[in-house]
């Protein structure tokens, strides 16, 4: 084939032809599909629009969560009805646990959980009856109502500031000389018996052994019994007589009581060393990352260049040099914080004069409380609440706090001037901090 062949031409002049023929005809095409897209598309917008018209998922530990649980197991008989009983607050469905509707909430989910559980749970098997619930929940409610009421009767102030501290100061003590290598190396006593035998805990004792299983079941036996005879005395104060004379409610509230929420919740759980070994760990894991962003923040708001290493040790060699001038203004300094610190005592010795005293304060919220329950009160007499009060300085919370840090074992002398100091206020010639005394107010 040469050159000049026609169809050596033919070839040519098709490979040497414009472009713009072959792509005119897909012009209007692409136009056509941005215009309007396939029904595939619109499908596929259509129900992307109707899943984000959806509400998002809820979250387990809101109110609104909780709200819905509570519904579900504790009032079961008003999710049937569509109309205004459906619509009512979970406060007028539900008898009142304490005073507070916040506290309410999260002690109904409480006992929604423990019923589903463990009362449900084997009950629906049995019966359809849906009345059994509500009057447990009324059991319950009654109880609370009756301790908040006690509550509030109760002298914290002497609770947790002289009986606590009394009791942690004695097994703190116990627990010390317990561990104490006391005894001679060839007589041997294990502390846990040693501790028992200085304070005696009917039931924990007795000491359970992992190699002595019936020790283990023995003490399992007894802590479970005196959960029993502690929830009945509680039950005997707080429910009223007619439920105490059903014996089959007392005994269904008794193990609810001692069994599921003593036993399981609190002295199963709430006492292990692992749980509270992590409170404390998320608790100082908030607090540093509060510090952190307190530290952001300040170093935010203030753009402070870092100094350099020059600089730092330019400072670490200064020494501070005494002169006159700084002698005179430190001398001024204390001058006035000394002044300030007796005149701070003065005014508060002269304000207390003035101060009720607390005697009087707690005579008149018992009379108060006899007022409320008997139409005509018998106001308790001064001695009893003289017997019952206690002057702050002779607290047992500064004693077990000299105790837990080993003030008497560190620093003998210093803790004697302490009690001497103590003791000369509170039973001194003039009884400053004796009881309704100017610094007891």
């Amino acid at each position: 084939m040469t050159p000049d062949s026609p169809a050596m031409t033919a070839a040519f002049s098709t490979a040497s032809a414009p472009l713009a023929p072959a792509r005119a005809p897909t012009t209007p095409r692409s136009k056509h599909v941005t215009s309007s897209p396939p029904p595939e598309a619109g499908a596929g917008a259509a129900v992307a629009d109707r899943r984000s018209n959806r509400p998002g998922p809820v979250d387990p530990l809101s109110d609104r969560a909780t709200l819905s649980l509570i519904r579900r197991t504790l009032c079961p008989q008003q999710l049937g009805d569509k109309g205004r009983d459906a619509q009512l607050p979970i406060e007028e469905l539900l008898p009142p646990l304490t005073s507070r509707n916040d506290v309410d909430l999260q002690l109904y989910a409480f006992l929604a959980i423990i019923m589903r559980e463990f009362v449900q749970s084997w009950y629906s098997k049995i019966t359809t009856d849906e009345t059994f619930v509500p009057e447990i929940l009324h059991i319950i409610a009654h109880c609370t109502t009756a301790l908040e009421q006690r509550f509030r009767k109760l002298d914290l102030e002497s609770l947790f500031l002289d009986e606590i501290p009394e009791l942690l100061d004695r097994h703190a003590t116990a627990r010390r000389v317990a561990s104490r290598a006391a005894l001679q190396p060839l007589v041997e006593a294990d502390p846990r018996d040693v501790y028992h035998s200085i304070s005696p805990l009917p039931f924990l004792s007795p000491v359970p052994w992992a190699d002595d299983a019936s020790s283990v079941k023995l003490q399992k036996e007894n802590e479970a019994t005196y959960r029993q005879l502690l929830v009945q005395a509680v039950l005997a104060i707080l429910l009223p007589t007619e439920d105490l004379e059903n014996p089959c409610l007392t005994a269904l509230v008794e193990q609810i009581l001692s069994e599921l929420i003593i036993g399981n919740v609190i002295a199963g759980k709430a006492s292990q060393p692992w749980l509270l070994f992590e409170a404390i760990c998320i608790a100082a894991r908030s607090l540093d990352e509060q510090k952190a962003r307190a530290k952001t923040r300040i170093v935010s708001g203030k753009d402070e260049p870092s100094p350099s290493f020059s600089a730092l040790g330019q400072d670490e060699e200064k020494s501070p040099k005494w002169t006159a001038q700084g002698v005179f203004v430190l001398v001024i300094h204390l001058s006035i914080l000394l002044f300030n610190a007796v005149r701070f005592m003065v005014v508060t010795l002269a304000d207390s004069i003035s101060l009720p005293p607390r005697t009087a304060l707690h005579l008149d919220e018992e009379a108060a409380d006899h007022t409320l329950d008997d139409k005509q009160p018998s106001p308790p007499t001064d001695t009893n609440v003289a017997q019952a009060k206690v002057p702050v300085l002779a607290y047992k919370l500064w004693t077990c706090f000299g105790n837990l840090i080993e003030l008497e074992e560190r620093k003998p002398w210093l803790g004697g001037f302490i009690s001497l100091l103590q003791t000369a206020a509170v039973n001194g010639p003039w009884r400053i901090a004796g009881l309704d005394g100017p610094l007891d107010r």
